[in-house]
């Protein structure tokens, strides 16, 4: 069993995951953290990002992937996106985990925010094949949009009204915020 104190190696991580197939954990050079499961309103907005772009991309050459599918990256780090998609045909038959995703999507909960905000966006914006990074707020109407303009160069756009486009050009495929956030009910606007 996992022990928190024992630095492990990738194999012992993917050994770890194939004992336990109904549990799911990140890696971070060396250490194994086990995920937990989300709200109504997070599962939603995720199936409804994930649905969106696979419709849009259905005759494309790329990929949309749900939370069940981990993104190993160079740095000893293998995370699981809410959704991702690539565009690389080396990764349609990968066993284990995809390794050059152009987009990733973040649907933050209050226990996730801080580690997505912080420890993952500085991962993602590092990882040469990641072009695009979503984080989608699941308890009011905010998306967050990184950009990859050049190397180590991002574009920050922050979207609020039901009317505002996300576009994401690295993929050619736009949506609006309405579309994301349609019947979900989201708990800190609802409040009086």
């Amino acid at each position: 069993m996992h022990d928190p104190l024992h630095r492990y190696t990738l194999d012992e991580y993917w050994r770890m995951v194939e004992s336990f197939p109904e549990r799911k954990y990140e890696y971070i050079d060396g250490d194994i953290r086990m995920m937990t499961g989300g709200t109504l309103a997070h599962s939603q907005i995720a199936a409804r990002i994930a649905g969106i772009l696979d419709r849009a991309l259905y005759d494309s050459e790329c990929n949309v992937y749900g939370s069940d599918a981990a993104v190993e990256l160079l740095d000893n780090r293998i995370y699981y996106p809410d959704v991702s998609v690539s565009c690389d045909p080396a990764d349609w038959t990968r066993k284990r985990a995809l390794e050059a995703p152009s987009v990733v999507v973040e649907v933050h909960s209050p226990s996730t925010e801080k580690t997505d905000r912080g420890e993952k966006l500085l991962a993602y914006q590092r990882y040469p094949t990641i072009q695009e990074i979503l984080f989608v707020d699941s308890r009011r109407r905010l998306v967050e949009h990184h950009h990859r303009l050049g190397m180590s160069r991002w574009q920050h756009s922050i979207f609020t009204d039901d009317r505002d486009i996300i576009e994401l050009s690295s993929i050619e495929v736009s949506f609006t915020l309405k579309e994301i956030y349609a019947k979900v009910y989201l708990e800190l606007e609802e409040e009086p």
